[in-house]
C-alpha cells in the first residue's frame, strides 16, 4: 500500500473526526472515527454515513488556506462496495463546489485527486457529497486529505528499446504493374493522372472552397465522383470546434503552384481576429494521392474524411478485422474500380481516428485534442486516397517483418479461455477437476488461459503485481494448483497488463501516470489510473521476466493493448515531446511486444484492434469489435493477406460477444446453428480453435470444439495461403470478381494453402452448397465446411449421404457426431447414435461416448483387418477407480457389441486376459 503521505506532500489539511457534516436538502448523515477494521498506516480515518435525498458538505473545523504552489488536492477514499453511479464528491472553494473529483465507480480504497486552480490564496472550505437517492445509504471512509505541488516540470525522455523497426509511415500495394504518371495544370484545376493497363485514374483538385470538397475523383473518363464531399480540416476558433465547411469560419485562398511533382496549395481560415494558415500538398505515389496537411499553428481540431457524393448507389464493403475500434474501415466499389481513404496511423500528429461513422464514408478522420497545458500538436497528417481494380492494391501492405519463431506445440493447441473465477479456496480444486475431467476424455493439447482474477484481491491492483488473490488461497494455493495443471500436460497462460496501475500497489508513483487533457490523472478501471504507453513499455520486460520466473513454463497473455484502439490510452502530459499524439501510443506498444517478444515464454494478446500489431506477438485472441461480426460478409482476405502469415489468431472473441443477443442460451449445446456457424467461421479465417465454455455450453460442445479442429489447425496455421475464391453462380471465382459481383452475399467460399489444404465454408443463412472431394458428393447445409488435403486427413461438418455429420479422422483418433437421430447408424468401426471419439493403437480400441444412445458396436474388422480374433474383452473406466469393470458383450462376425454402465467416461476393447500382445 502506499504511504498516505506522498513524497510529493506540501501539506496535511487534518482530516480528523474533528470536522462536522451539514446536511442539505433532506440528507442525513453522520462522522466519525474508523474502528481498527479501517484504520490505514498511522493516519485518521473518519468514516461519514450519509442517506439521501439531498447534499452533505463535511467542513473542517475552520476554512484551509492552501499552502502557496498547490498544485493538487488528493483524497483516500473507501467504499465497502461501489455506490450508486450518481453519486459525486467535489470540493468546497470559498463555498463555491468545485468538481466533482470522479466518480464513485470502486470499492475499497482508492486516491482522488483534483487539480486545484493556481490563485494565490484559496481555501477551502470542505468536500460535499452530491447525488443522494431516496433510501439510499452509503458509507465512505476518509483520509489522507493532502494539498500537493504541481508535477515536476520536466520527464526525463522515454527511451524505448524496441522500437527501431517501427514504421515511418503506411504504405499501400505493392502495386502489379507498370504506370504512367501525369501531373498537369487545366485552368485553375490541377490534375493527377495514374495510367496503366487496367485503368485510368484522375484525381482533380481545383482550389475553390477550401475543403474536400474540391477532390474530384475519375474513373476511365466516367463522371466524376467526389470521395470526401464535406469533409477537410475541423478548427478550433473562438472557443470551440467547427466543421471543415462551416460558415463561420472564412476560408481564403493564398496560392496554388506545382513544385516538382507536387502541388501545394495554401490556404488562411479567420473567424473574428483569429488566424489559422494552412498548406494542402498532392502528389501521386502509385495509383494513390497522397496528401500531406500542415498547419502554422494550433487551430486545427482534427480532419473529417467527408461522405460521398454523387454517386447514385455506391457499393461500401467492410473487410473483418480492418477497423477502428468499433468503426469499419469502407472501401468503395464503383464501375469495377476499388476506393480507399486512408490517414496514415504511423505518422498522425492526432490524438485519435475513427472510422465509418454512416453508411456513406469510406472513413472517419481524427480528432487532435489539447495536451495539459490546453495546446494541441501543430497538423500533420497524410491522407491517401487510392483507386485500383484489385482489391490488394488500396489495403495497407502487408507488414514487413519476419515472423517470430513459434514456439513448440503452439499450433497444436485449443486455446481454453477460462471464464471469471469464484472467489473461494475451493475454485482450484473445482477447476483443476474439470481440467483432469479433459484429459480422461482425451483432450492433450489445451492451452489453459486463467483470467486476470488470479490477481484481483479486489484492490484494482492486477497489474505490476506477482501477488496472486488471497481470497483465491494465495500464492501457494496457486503454484500447487498450476503444477498439478502441468502435471496434466497441459501448458497454461497467465494474464498481465500494463495499462493502469492503482495508487495501492507498492511501485505507485505518479509521474508514470497519463494526463488526460485537462491535466489530470486519467482513469482507468475503477480504482486505478492509465500508465504512460512509454512507462508501460519501459516495464513490461522486467515484470515479465519476473513473472515467468516465479511460474516457469507460463505462456503470457497481455491484456488491455491490442482489445482496445491505441488512442483510448493517448497520454496528454505537455512534458512528452509528443503530447497527445496516438502515433505515439502505437510507437511505444510495438517497443514494449518486441522486448517481450524476446523473452524465453510464448506472448499472447488480447485483440480485436490486433492488425495494428500484426507479427509483434506469437498469437492473438481474434476478437471482431463489429458489433453485428456474425451478420457481416464472409470476406477473408484481409486477415488471411495481412494477419495470417504473421502470428496465430485464435477463436473469433467468445461466442457469445460473435453472436450478440441473438444467441440465448436455449442454443448453446453442440448441435445448435450458433456452435456450427462460430466453427465454420473459425476454419474460414484459418484460426486456431477456442474451446467452448463447457460450464455455459456443456462438455459436448466444448470436446466437438476440440476434435474438429485439433488436428485441422497446424495444417493452416502460419501456411501461406495459395487462393481464395467465392461461390458465384455454381462458379468460384476470385477475390476481385467476387467483391464487384457481391457473390461475397452468398458467404461461401475455398481457401488453398500452399501445402494442398483445400477448405470449403457455407455460412449462408439458408442457402446449402453441393462439393465434391474423392468422387464423394458432400453437401454442405448453412454453418458447415469440408477439410481435406495432405496425409489423407478429412474434416467436415456436412452431408455426406446420412444426413449431416461432425466428423475427423486422422491417424490419431476417428471423432463423429451423427447428431442424435434415433437411429443407429455404423460410420467407420463404430456404430452409435450420437458423438463418441474413437482412438485405437495395434491392439487396443478405446471409445469415448460423448453424447450418444447407450447401444454401441465396434467393429474391429474395420480397424484391425485380416485378423481372426478371439473373443474380445470390453472394460469399462470410471474417473476415480483404478480398475477397470469387465463388461458383458455379444461377440458378432466384425467385432463387439456392448450397452454403456452408469459413470463409465470410455470403454477398451482389447485380447483376452490369457493372451499376450504378439511381439511382446
Amino acid at each position: 500500500m502506499s504511504n498516505l503521505l506522498a513524497p510529493e506532500l506540501l501539506a496535511d489539511l487534518g482530516l480528523n473526526n474533528q470536522w462536522q457534516i451539514q446536511a442539505l436538502d433532506g440528507a442525513s448523515g453522520t462522522l466519525s472515527q474508523a474502528g481498527q477494521d479501517l484504520s490505514r498506516a498511522d493516519q485518521d480515518v473518519v468514516v461519514a454515513k450519509v442517506s439521501g435525498p439531498g447534499r452533505l458538505v463535511i467542513r473542517p473545523p475552520a476554512p484551509l488556506t492552501l499552502p502557496a504552489g498547490t498544485g493538487s488536492i488528493q483524497l483516500w477514499i473507501h467504499c465497502a462496495q461501489v455506490p450508486p453511479a450518481q453519486l459525486r464528491l467535489a470540493l468546497l472553494f470559498d463555498e463555491t463546489a468545485e468538481g466533482p473529483v470522479e466518480p464513485f465507480d470502486f470499492s475499497g480504497w482508492h486516491m482522488l485527486r483534483h487539480l486545484v486552480t493556481p490563485n494565490s490564496v484559496r481555501q477551502l472550505s470542505g468536500l460535499i457529497v452530491e447525488g443522494l437517492d431516496e433510501g439510499a445509504e452509503v458509507e465512505l471512509g476518509l483520509s489522507g486529505l493532502i494539498a500537493a505541488p504541481p508535477p515536476a516540470p520536466h520527464l526525463e525522455p522515454a527511451h524505448l528499446p524496441g522500437a527501431q523497426d517501427h514504421p515511418a509511415q503506411l504504405e499501400l500495394g505493392p502495386y502489379a504493374e507498370e504506370m504512367t504518371h501525369i501531373v498537369e495544370k487545366e485552368g485553375i484545376s490541377f490534375i493527377f493522372e495514374a495510367r496503366s493497363l487496367s485503368a485510368v485514374i484522375r484525381y482533380v483538385y481545383t482550389p475553390i472552397d477550401g475543403t474536400f470538397e474540391d477532390i474530384d475523383l475519375e474513373i476511365n473518363n466516367a463522371e466524376p465522383i467526389k470521395p470526401a464531399s464535406g469533409g477537410g480540416l475541423t478548427i478550433a476558433m473562438g472557443g470551440q470546434t467547427w466543421a471543415a465547411d462551416d460558415d463561420e469560419v472564412e476560408r481564403h485562398f493564398v496560392s496554388c503552384d506545382q513544385v516538382g511533382d507536387s502541388v501545394e496549395a495554401r490556404w488562411q481560415w479567420k473567424r473574428d481576429e483569429e488566424l489559422a494558415d494552412f498548406l494542402f500538398r498532392f502528389r501521386l505515389q502509385g495509383k494513390t494521392l497522397v496528401v500531406e496537411l500542415e498547419a502554422g499553428n494550433d487551430r486545427a481540431a482534427g480532419v473529417d474524411l467527408g461522405i460521398l457524393d454523387e454517386i447514385p448507389h455506391p457499393r461500401l464493403i467492410s473487410l473483418p478485422y480492418f477497423n477502428l475500434g468499433q468503426q469499419p474501415i469502407q472501401l468503395l466499389e464503383h464501375s469495377g474500380v476499388f476506393v480507399s481513404s486512408l490517414l496514415d496511423w504511423y505518422s498522425t500528429k492526432a490524438s485519435s481516428l475513427y472510422g465509418a461513422a454512416g453508411p456513406d464514408r469510406l472513413n472517419g478522420g481524427c480528432h487532435y485534442e489539447p495536451d495539459s497545458n490546453g495546446r494541441r500538436q501543430l497538423l500533420g497528417e497524410r491522407w491517401l486516397l487510392t483507386a485500383s481494380r484489385q482489391i490488394d492494391e488500396v489495403l495497407p501492405a502487408p507488414p514487413q517483418l519476419t515472423p517470430l519463431p513459434r514456439p513448440e506445440g503452439l499450433e497444436q493447441a485449443i486455446w481454453y479461455a477460462i471464464p471469471p473465477l469464484e472467489k473461494a479456496e475451493e475454485t482450484y480444486v473445482e477447476l483443476y477437476e474439470q481440467l483432469r475431467g479433459f484429459k480422461l476424455m482425451g483432450v492433450e493439447h489445451l492451452l489453459v488461459h486463467h483470467p486476470a482474477d488470479i490477481w484481483d484481491s479486489g484492490t484494482s491492483d492486477t497489474s505490476l503485481t506477482l501477488e496472486p488473490a488471497r481470497e483465491l488461497g494465495g500464492g501457494d494455493a496457486l503454484a500447487e494448483y498450476l503444477e498439478a495443471v502441468q502435471d496434466l500436460g497441459f501448458p497454461y497462460i497467465l494474464a498481465t497488463s500494463f495499462a493502469a496501475l492503482s495508487p495501492l500497489n507498492p511501485q505507485w508513483n505518479p509521474e508514470w501516470i497519463s494526463l488526460n487533457s485537462r491535466g489530470e490523472l486519467a482513469p482507468a478501471t475503477p480504482g486505478s489510473y492509465r500508465l504512460k504507453p512509454t512507462q508501460a513499455a519501459q516495464l513490461a520486460a522486467g515484470h515479465a521476466t519476473a513473472l515467468a520466473e516465479k511460474y516457469p513454463g507460463a505462456t503470457l497473455l497481455l491484456r488491455d493493448l491490442a482489445d482496445q484502439p491505441p488512442w483510448q490510452r493517448t497520454d496528454c502530459d505537455s512534458r512528452l515531446d509528443q503530447a497527445a499524439m496516438v502515433s505515439q501510443v502505437i510507437a511505444a506498444d510495438q517497443a514494449l511486444l518486441a522486448n517481450m517478444a524476446e523473452l524465453p515464454a510464448a506472448l499472447l494478446v488480447n485483440g480485436g484492434t490486433h492488425w495494428l500489431y500484426a507479427g509483434r506477438a506469437h498469437g492473438f485472441y481474434a476478437q471482431r469489435c463489429d458489433a453485428q461480426a456474425s451478420q457481416a460478409p464472409l470476406v477473408v482476405d484481409f486477415a488471411l493477406r495481412f494477419m495470417h502469415p504473421f502470428h496465430i489468431d485464435a477463436g473469433l472473441g467468445s461466442p457469445e460477444s460473435y453472436f450478440g443477443e441473438a444467441l440465448t442460451d436455449d442454443e448453446k449445446n453442440s448441435r445448435s446453428t450458433f456452435f456450427d456457424r462460430y466453427l465454420a467461421a473459425t476454419v474460414a479465417f484459418g484460426h486456431a480453435g477456442r474451446l467452448f465454455d463447457p460450464g455455459s455450453w456443456g462438455m459436448p460442445a466444448a470436446l466437438k470444439s476440440y476434435f474438429m479442429l485439433q488436428k485441422l489447425q497446424p495444417y493452416y496455421l502460419g501456411v501461406p495461403v495459395q487462393s481464395i475464391h467465392y461461390h458465384h453462380n455454381d462458379h468460384l471465382v476470385e477475390s476481385n470478381e467476387a467483391l464487384i459481383s457481391d457473390a461475397i452475399a452468398q458467404r461461401q467460399l475455398q481457401i488453398v494453402y500452399e501445402n494442398g489444404l483445400h477448405i470449403l465454408v457455407n455460412d449462408h443463412a439458408e442457402d446449402s452448397w453441393t462439393v465434391q472431394h474423392d468422387d464423394q458428393d458432400y453437401l454442405l447445409p448453412p454453418g458447415s465446411f469440408l477439410a481435406y488435403g495432405p496425409n489423407n486427413l478429412l474434416v467436415y461438418s456436412a452431408d455426406a449421404g446420412q444426413g449431416r455429420i461432425d466428423y475427423a479422422l486422422c491417424p490419431d483418433f476417428m471423432y463423429c457426431d451423427l447428431r442424435a437421430t434415433g437411429q443407429p447408424r455404423q460410420m467407420g468401426p463404430v456404430t452409435q447414435d450420437g458423438a463418441v471419439l474413437v482412438r485405437h493403437r495395434e491392439w487396443e480400441i478405446d471409445v469415448y461416448p460423448i453424447e450418444c444412445g447407450p447401444e454401441i458396436a465396434v467393429h474391429t474388422d474395420y480397424l484391425w483387418p485380416d485378423r481372426r480374433m478371439p473373443r474380445l474383452r470390453v472394460l469399462a473406466f470410471r474417473p476415480d477407480e483404478d480398475t477397470p469393470e469387465l463388461l458383458k458383450t455379444e461377440s458378432t462376425p466384425e467385432g463387439v457389441e456392448f450397452t454403456q454402465v452408469e459413470g463409465a467416461y470410455m470403454y477398451r476393447i482389447t485380447l483376452p486376459e490369457w493372451m499376450v500382445e504378439p511381439g511382446r
